[in-house]
């Protein structure tokens, strides 16, 4: 006999020797003192070590596969009398099972089919010799998804044996499309460390799948191979650079931040501050991207301490602005109780007087409650229209400031203006017709003058009395 020869009957007797021995601890572990949770422990280590050996005799295998599988049955049916211990160890076998499904439908898309079945094998030795029971009717559930991806896999591998070249022909096309939509990747240019990652992540998918494709027998092949690895280096290279200069552009980042906290705690200082301008602070922060998460997550806090002093400011301004109106209001309302209870026109110079000293709005309600009242006695004193109308004119502009005059009197001039417009054009029109003409439009144009003067008189007298 040759030495490999012997060398190979050595392991194999070795091997069984090494799995007797895996029985034996299994057999002594179900009697043993330990906790249920090192009972656990040390039987998932028996489970790894089993698989790790390789054959045994053909003639021994069966026996000692069945004796493995029964000391198992026997190992979870005591284990199992823990309620606790048995729902922590089927969800534990539940997330092996998925963690093999989800690899199992990964190799089934390789390219492929050979080596597709080889790897399906070492799954198959992971499902029947590392997992346990799940519960419920999710165990058969499972089972049949797994029995249905090794029958596909299974049907792969002999309709590629039978169609090689249909086969490598589809995955030239498939290979060609991996490597187009590896360049579109590359093309997509970002700038920020999250996006680089989902990038990272999206091109490691196509290289898997682009390598799990296998061999193929094909010139084409050769020449996809070398464009997959001319674009791998650049984009290797364009991710090292990048992460090379991010730690340059945290620090920039970080200034940035840092800048306007400052911004904001000067903010703080000011006596009134704009919303808009806080909320542009916050805007920008926002904005700054590629900041190390620990240190985004402090600066960001430390601005957003200094924003919500602003706005705590803006707030007390706000009350205080409006504890002012109100002690306003309170006083106008007992300048016009005052002279409604005592009216004379006398009275009327000093309450405005009084007013003008506190406020001085051409807008606010209190005016207009002071209009009507001067309205409702100066027609009990009977005035007429026209005094009526100088006299809360008179009052009106007391009460303006400058800004308010200028504009009531550029409104003025515009009405003056258009008003003498419209009656130079009217005049004009009169000298179309005949003197002594007899005819009722005349009559209507000359009423139209009339109106028109009276309104420009009445509107020249404004201008007047604003001063």
């Amino acid at each position: 006999m040759s030495t490999s020869k012997k060398n190979i009957v050595i392991d194999l007797k070795r091997n069984f020797q090494e799995k007797n021995s895996l029985i034996n601890r299994l057999k002594d572990l179900i009697n043993s003192d330990l906790s249920n949770i090192d009972k656990l422990r040390d039987f998932k280590s028996i489970r790894e070590n089993w698989i790790k050996i390789g054959k045994v005799q053909s003639h021994l295998s069966f026996g000692l596969n069945n004796s493995y599988k029964h000391h198992i049955k026997l190992f979870y049916d005591y284990l199992y009398l823990d309620k606790g211990i048995k729902e922590k160890d089927q969800e534990y076998n539940k997330k092996i099972k998925e963690s093999i499904l989800e690899e199992a439908n990964r190799v089934k898309s390789y390219g492929d089919k050979l080596k597709s079945y080889r790897e399906l094998l070492l799954l198959i030795k992971k499902w029947n010799y590392l997992t346990g029971p799940v519960k419920g009717d999710e165990e058969k559930k499972m089972n049949d998804r797994f029995d249905s991806i090794i029958q596909v896999i299974k049907e792969n591998k002999k309709d590629y044996l039978k169609n090689r070249d249909k086969h490598d022909k589809k995955n030239i096309e498939i290979k060609k499309d991996l490597v187009d939509d590896f360049k579109k990747l590359m093309n997509d240019k970002v700038e920020e460390k999250n996006q680089w990652i989902k990038k990272i992540n999206q091109i490691e998918k196509i290289k898997d799948e682009f390598i799990g494709m296998g061999p193929i027998k094909s010139s084409e092949n050769n020449e996809l191979w070398k464009e997959f690895k001319s674009i791998n280096k650049e984009f290797i290279k364009e991710k090292n650079l990048f992460f090379k200069n991010l730690k340059k552009t945290y620090s920039d980042n970080i200034k940035k931040q840092i800048n306007l906290i400052e911004e904001c705690k000067k903010l703080s200082e000011l006596k009134k501050i704009k919303i808009s301008d806080l909320q542009d602070l916050k805007k920008r922060f926002k904005e700054i991207k590629n900041i190390p998460f620990k240190r985004n997550k402090e600066n960001w806090n430390i601005f957003l301490n200094e924003y919500n002093i602003c706005y705590s400011k803006i707030d007390q301004l706000k009350n205080e602005k409006n504890e002012k109106e109100k002690e306003i209001v309170k006083q106008i309302n007992r300048l016009i109780d005052d002279l409604k209870n005592n009216f004379s026109i006398e009275k009327i110079s000093t309450t405005i007087d009084e007013w003008a000293k506190i406020q001085k709005k051409n807008s606010s309600k209190d005016l207009l409650d002071l209009i009507k009242l001067l309205n409702k006695e100066f027609k009990n004193l009977g005035l007429t229209k026209n005094e009526i109308e100088s006299h809360v004119l008179k009052v009106k502009t007391k009460l303006m400031d400058d800004n308010e005059k200028n504009t009531e009197k550029i409104k003025l001039r515009k009405k003056i203006q258009d008003l003498s417009k419209q009656i130079s054009q009217l005049e004009n029109n009169l000298n179309f017709f005949k003197k002594g003409s007899d005819n009722k439009v005349l009559d209507g144009v000359y009423s139209d003058i009339e109106k028109l003067k009276i309104q420009l008189q009445k509107n020249e007298k404004k201008y007047t009395l604003i001063k």
